[in-house]
This record gives structure tokens, C-alpha cells and sequence, in this order.
């Protein structure tokens, strides 16, 4: 009975520590690795008559990842299989990205 009752504590251990590999999770992660690259990244001073960008990308960085992340939650809590979260959050992430090109080309 010992030996059973370690099988189902190391099972349910397992079950906690089970990672879900998301693209909105690679979203995060990319964006969570530019925002830190551009931290600590040296660049030459600014002048005066020049506007400095860079802790504006930190910002945007910092907060597509947390947008990525929540929602990559959301999908989790409301759909159970991975297949289904896969084609799902692709298919988010692709009309971004075609709502992207088209908000820039319109405004151009």
C-alpha cells in the first residue's frame, strides 16, 4: 500500500507541473526577450533635437507580452485541448497581423 500511495503523489505532482507550449506563449517569451535586450542594450547619448525610442519599444515590448500571456490564459481556461488552442491562437495572431498591415497601409 506504501508504494501506491507514492505512485499517486508523484502522479498528481506530475499532472501539476505539466507545461502547455502556446504560440502566444513564444509571443511572450519573444517579446519579454526583445523588451530585455533593449534594456540593457549600450547605445551613444541623445541629443537634444532627437527623440529617444527605446524605452518607448521596452514599453510596447513589455506590454504585448502581457497582453500574450493573459490572453494565452484565457484560451487555456475556456479550451481544453492543445490542438484546438494551437489553430485558435494562430489563427488570433495571424488577423493581428493582417489588422497590423492594413491599419499601416491605410494610414499611408
Amino acid at each position: 500500500m506504501p508504494g501506491s500511495q507514492r505512485n499517486s503523489k508523484t502522479k498528481s505532482k506530475t499532472r501539476e507541473l505539466k507545461v502547455k507550449l502556446t504560440p502566444l506563449n513564444i509571443i511572450s517569451a519573444i517579446f519579454i526577450t526583445i523588451a530585455v535586450v533593449l534594456l540593457f542594450e549600450k547605445r551613444p547619448p541623445v541629443h537634444a533635437h532627437v527623440i529617444d525610442l527605446q524605452p518607448i519599444l521596452i514599453g510596447f515590448s513589455l506590454a504585448i507580452a502581457v497582453v500574450a500571456f493573459v490572453s494565452d490564459q484565457i484560451f487555456r481556461k475556456f479550451i481544453p485541448e492543445l490542438k484546438k488552442i494551437w489553430i485558435i491562437e494562430c489563427t488570433v495572431i495571424l488577423f493581428t497581423i493582417l489588422l497590423f498591415i492594413i491599419i499601416k497601409v491605410s494610414i499611408n
